[in-house]
């Protein structure tokens, strides 16, 4: 936001040429002598308008010359990044927000249920090893053997029968294999169930019992941990990351809320300085809107007139179009300047002078 002359757009708003305005002030009742007269340059504030965020233009929605009031939209960027950035930052949000309702909820029934059968199970499983084999484990696995021994018999019986055959060319080769492959099964079965029968008789070895026991040390902590429920820096690193998943989301919507910009004050569009399909970088101006209702006079009073000058005293400011307008001073300057090279003064040896502004309402422009 700066100042600007007014001689820029004097002839547009004021419809005059000259950007020199005199002012007049003292109370309604002294003589002419008695108000001091000076000449100084209107000026307005402008304001740049533009993005707080690069983008492509999509649209603006104002001209030069178009009067606009506070808050009117100006343009807008591109959005569809800045919405899928949005959507993204949800989803964060809901996955981190359902991981700490489940931390916080804490273990369901059925899971520490599943955790207690599990250790009971290992415990069972334990029990078993250290008591070792029971009768009745020895007595299945001496009648699968002897089946298995059967079988074998059986097989065998049957294979010294085909290679006498076999010999005598009196079966094929292919008949003879056949019986050939059912011996050697069976004798492997039979083979198994005698490795069995005989690891039952030794009963479990010494490394099977340690394993079954670490086994149920590990399934008895499940248990205990999933009774206890999660940890309190598991909740506490989880509702961690929901602020940090809130913060991102809360940036994300800024962001896009940026992509929209409006007018921050009532004015006219002085200039354009973008057009639609355009990118632009943050800060780049889009437009310039000047402040024509609240203008003032920048004008210089000389050291002797300057105990007669007051903050707030009345003054009355015409323009060379005749038209005159109320205002008040609102700023005298506690130094003395040199004379700038543009404004006239009445007594020409005082070379020292003192700005002073005096702030006039426009209502035409409001």
């Amino acid at each position: 936001m700066k100042a600007k002359l007014l001689l820029l757009i004097a002839v547009a708003i004021l419809i005059a040429g000259a950007a020199a305005a005199y002012k007049y002030w003292g109370n309604n009742h002294s003589s002419s002598d008695d108000r001091i007269r000076v000449s100084g340059n209107i000026e307005a504030t402008e304001t740049q308008v533009a993005f707080k965020i690069a983008g492509r233009v999509e649209s603006r929605e104002v001209d030069e010359g178009v009067m606009v009031a506070a808050g009117r939209p100006i343009a807008r960027l591109e959005t569809a990044d800045l919405e899928l950035n949005v959507a993204l930052r949800q989803a964060e949000l809901k996955a981190a927000e359902a991981v700490l309702a489940k931390l916080t909820a804490g273990s369901r029934i059925e899971e520490i249920e599943a955790a207690k059968s599990a250790w009971q199970q290992a415990a069972h499983a334990l029990a078993d090893l250290e008591a070792g084999s029971r009768p009745q484990e020895i007595a299945a696995a001496e009648a699968a053997l002897a089946a298995t021994k059967a079988e074998r018999d059986r097989w065998q019986s049957d294979l010294v029968r085909a290679t006498a055959l076999y010999n005598r060319k009196t079966i094929s080769t292919e008949d003879y294999d056949r019986v050939r492959t059912g011996f050697d099964m069976a004798d492997q079965r039979y083979r198994e169930a005698e490795e069995k029968l005989k690891l039952i008789k030794e009963g479990p070895r010494h490394e099977q019992i340690e394993q079954a026991r670490a086994a149920l040390a590990r399934a008895k902590a499940q248990y205990d941990l999933v009774l206890a429920g999660p940890r309190k820096e598991d909740r506490d690193q989880a509702e961690a990351i929901v602020e940090k998943a809130q913060a991102a989301l809360r940036l994300a919507e800024t962001q896009l809320g940026y992509a929209s910009i409006v007018s921050p004050l009532s004015g006219m569009v002085l200039s354009k300085n973008i057009e639609p399909g355009e990118y632009v970088a943050p800060g780049t101006p889009v437009v310039t809107i000047g402040d024509l209702v609240n203008v003032w006079l920048r004008a210089y009073i000389e050291e002797p007139d300057l105990d007669r000058v007051k903050l707030g005293q009345k003054a009355t400011v015409s323009i060379d179009s005749g038209k005159t307008f109320q205002g008040r001073v609102s700023f005298i300057a506690d130094e003395a300047e040199f004379t700038p090279k543009n404004v006239q003064t009445q007594k020409e040896r005082v070379k020292l002078v003192y700005r002073i502004k005096i702030d006039i309402h426009n209502p035409e422009m409001a």
